[in-house]
């Protein structure tokens, strides 16, 4: 079934979405990573659909057991984790049953709440600034903490601090630029999330699991989509829906990914990559001046979702093209650059 009428059928089965579920879906997005939303996902939830989840120490980076007080809105120092989600620590609030703080280790790779690609397995410091300029002025920790940490709305980034780097201060941001980011944390009140609203719930139906942009929805949602938004779609059924996500995808697993977000995606992932790609594209909206070549193949339009699924398992090369280049090999005049990638065929390309 082509890629356009999959999601026909799918919005077509799917009622009218009220206003109030739009502004509800925006904010658990802002408050997600791989579906799983603070304050809205329980300790309940996550054992029905991950069997194989442990509880698991986890070191407090910002208010370590050393320090006098400890931060309210979480149990400190105790979490859980499964194989089914690598590099993802979920921590219950002190009072209800809700996930109010997501933990990312050095194993994760995937998306943050915002939409940017990471893999903590590499991400440095000089990354993490590439991708959030704004924080670059923003070190900080307690006088308690062993780490310097990077806050951005809900999410703190930490890198370890040198304790044989003396003078601490005045900061020596340069020599921290090559370091770690140690972990991530996703922090929330429920408290102040739940005192006025009502839960999401996903009804127990014959239904797969959708998730669009890596956010967990009901299939209602899908009502507000309009095909030529649609940049992917991945269908996942029996034992592979159920490795993906546990036993509450036994009926399948579809996730949806618009362009916007793959956009997003490949933008973050290549700047990664390249210096100079960071500094021809430095913003989405410059993707407008570029135009991408993958596997010597020139990419028209609706190809987002090529773009975005190259990975570390895929990529080789990337090089950039001055215009006078790009006119010379491509014949394109109309472009200041060319963005030539060159990887392996992702099992999940689009327009092949």
């Amino acid at each position: 079934m082509k890629l356009k009428s999959l999601i026909l059928c799918l919005i077509i089965l799917a009622p009218i979405i009220s206003y109030a579920q739009l502004t509800d879906s925006a904010l658990i997005k802002k408050l997600s990573v791989n579906g799983f939303c603070l304050c809205k996902t329980s300790l309940t939830n996550l054992k029905q659909s991950l069997p194989n989840l442990r509880q698991v120490e986890v070191e407090e980076m910002d208010l370590p057991k050393k320090c006098l007080g400890q931060d309210s809105r979480y149990t400190a120092g105790s979490g859980y984790a499964c194989d089914e989600q690598p590099g993802i620590v979920f921590q219950k609030d002190q009072e209800t049953d809700y996930i109010s703080k997501i933990r990312l280790t050095r194993q994760f790779k995937g998306n943050l709440p915002d939409g940017h690609y990471i893999d903590l397995g590499s991400l440095r410091l000089k990354d993490l600034f590439s991708i959030y300029p704004q924080l670059k002025d923003d070190w900080g920790s307690r006088g308690c903490s062993d780490y310097w940490k990077f806050s951005n709305d809900t999410i703190s980034f930490y890198v370890k601090i040198d304790p044989e780097k003396q003078p601490q201060f005045p900061i020596d941001q340069a020599y921290y630029l090559e370091k770690p980011v140690e972990a991530v944390d996703l922090v929330m009140s429920c408290y102040s999330l739940n005192s006025d609203k009502q839960d999401i719930v996903f009804e127990d139906t014959d239904d797969p699991l959708f998730f669009i942009d890596s956010i967990r929805v009901n299939k209602n949602t899908l009502k507000v989509y309009d095909p030529s938004e649609i940049a992917s779609v991945t269908v996942y059924k029996d034992s592979n829906a159920v490795k993906k996500m546990g036993l509450a995808a036994k009926n399948g697993l579809i996730y949806i990914e618009t362009k916007e977000f793959a956009k997003q995606r490949y933008w973050n992932y290549f700047k990664m990559k390249s210096s100079q790609y960071a500094q021809i594209v430095p913003t989405i909206e410059s993707n407008k001046e570029v135009q991408y070549i993958l596997n010597k193949r020139v990419l028209k339009e609706n190809s987002e979702g090529d773009l975005a699924a190259i990975d570390d398992s895929t990529f080789k090369d990337l090089r950039i093209l001055t215009k006078k280049e790009l006119i010379k090999e491509f014949g394109i005049s109309d472009k200041q650059y060319g963005v030539v990638i060159t990887s392996d065929v992702p099992g999940n390309l689009y327009n092949r």
